[in-house]
C-alpha cells in the first residue's frame, strides 16, 4: 500500500523542509498523504475485527496534522514534520485513551508501537497500582517470548530514587484506599521499586525501509498488533 515514492517525498522534506517548497510540491503532498489515509483506513477496519474499542473512529480522527505545532517555539525554520502517523484507539488522536500507533519515516525510522499518551501523576500512580495488584497477569503478558522477540522490553522509566517514591506518603496513602492491608511489607518489595520506575509505557517496533514496501508488510502490520491487543486490554482496564 505504501509506494517508495512517499519515503523519497518525506526524505525530500527533510533536506528542505520550508513552506515555499511545499507550496510548490503541494500535489504530491496530497497524493501521499491520500496514500497514507487509505493505509490508516483500512488498518481501521482490520484491526475492528480484532479490537471492538476501535469502532465509530475513521482515518481522519486518527491521523495528525503534517504540519509542526509552532506557536511556541522560537525555532519556526522546519514547519513540518518528517512521517506520517496515526494513533489508533476509541475517540481518536485526541482521545485520553492509550493507542495503537503507526509511523512511516524512510531512513529505518519506521515503527509501530503502543503508547500510554502522557498521563498526569495521580493517573501514573494509579496505573502502577493496577500493575502490582495485577503483577502475575503483567509478567506472563511482557516477559513471554513472543512479546519480547516483537517488543523487546515496555519502555519509558526514569532513573530516581525509586526506594523514596515508594516510601512517600502520597503512595502509602494510595495503597491503603485500595485495600493493600500489608503496606509496609509492599514499600520493601523489589518488585515493586521496579513498577515505580515507570512514568509512562510504552512498546515499539521498528522497521526498515525494505520492509514496509514488501508485500508481506500490512500483513504483518496486522499480526504485530493482534500480538499487542492482550497487553492493550490489561491497560485498559485501568483507564
Amino acid at each position: 500500500m505504501l509506494s517508495p515514492i512517499t519515503l523519497k517525498f518525506l526524505e525530500a522534506v527533510k533536506i528542505n523542509n520550508n513552506t515555499e517548497r511545499m507550496h510548490r510540491n503541494r500535489d504530491l503532498y496530497l497524493q501521499e498523504r491520500k496514500r497514507f489515509t487509505e493505509l490508516v483506513e483500512h488498518l481501521i477496519i482490520d484491526m475492528q475485527k480484532i479490537d471492538p474499542n476501535l469502532n465509530e473512529i475513521n482515518a481522519k480522527d486518527c491521523i495528525y496534522r503534517f504540519n509542526k505545532d509552532l506557536r511556541f517555539s522560537p525555532d519556526k525554520s522546519h514547519p513540518y514534520k518528517l512521517h506520517f502517523g496515526a494513533f489508533l484507539c476509541s475517540g481518536g488522536r485526541k482521545s485520553s485513551l492509550p493507542w495503537y500507533y503507526i509511523h512511516i519515516q524512510p531512513g529505518n525510522n519506521s515503527m509501530i508501537g503502543w503508547w500510554s499518551r502522557c498521563p498526569s501523576r495521580d493517573e501514573v500512580n494509579r496505573i502502577r497500582l493496577h500493575i502490582w495488584k495485577n503483577r502475575e497477569e503483567w509478567k506472563e503478558l511482557t516477559e513471554n517470548q513472543t512479546f519480547k522477540k516483537y517488543y523487546g522490553e515496555v519502555e519509558w522509566k526514569d532513573n530516581v530514587d525509586a526506594e523514596r517514591r515508594l516510601k512517600s506518603k502520597i503512595w502509602k496513602e494510595l495503597l491503603e484506599k485500595a485495600g493493600e492491608k500489608l503496606a509496609r511489607k509492599v514499600v520493601n518489595n523489589s518488585e515493586m521499586i521496579e513498577i515505580l520506575r515507570y512514568v509512562a509505557w510504552v512498546v515499539s517496533h521498528t522497521m526498515s525501509d525494505e520492509e514496509i514496501l514488501s508485500e508481506k508488510w500490512y500483513n504483518a502490520v496486522i499480526s504485530w498488533f493482534k500480538k499487542m491487543k492482550d497487553f492493550n486490554d490489561f491497560l485498559l482496564k485501568w483507564f
